[in-house]
């Protein structure tokens, strides 16, 4: 089993590595994935990819107007994963996998 954590609000692709879940830092989906499992006691060590990069700070909501494209409603943030970040975590797992496999 691989995961997958976190690529929003990150931009530097040379900071993306591979370690055991029990390892990651700079997360905050990783940080309450690791609580959820500690709290079924399931084990941390298995492979995720990450970022160690510290997340970008996000953008503060803005009011939409009626020029907007958005749909109407509260007043929403633009935030994301820029585009190549995600890509780059899938390839990064699918190297992970086919190494492992190779090894075996």
């Amino acid at each position: 089993m691989i995961s997958s954590m976190g690529a929003g609000g990150r931009l530097d692709p040379t900071k993306i590595t591979i370690s055991h879940m029990d390892k990651t830092e700079n997360c905050a989906l990783a940080r309450e994935m690791r609580k959820q499992l500690r709290r079924i006691k399931s084990s941390l060590k298995f492979p995720v990819v990450h970022s160690t990069e510290l997340q970008i700070k996000a953008l503060p909501h803005q009011e939409i107007t009626a020029i907007d494209t958005a749909p109407t409603g509260r007043p929403r943030a633009v935030n994301g994963a820029i585009s190549y970040m995600p890509n780059i975590f899938g390839l990064m797992m699918a190297g992970h996998i086919i190494q492992t496999l190779l090894k075996s």
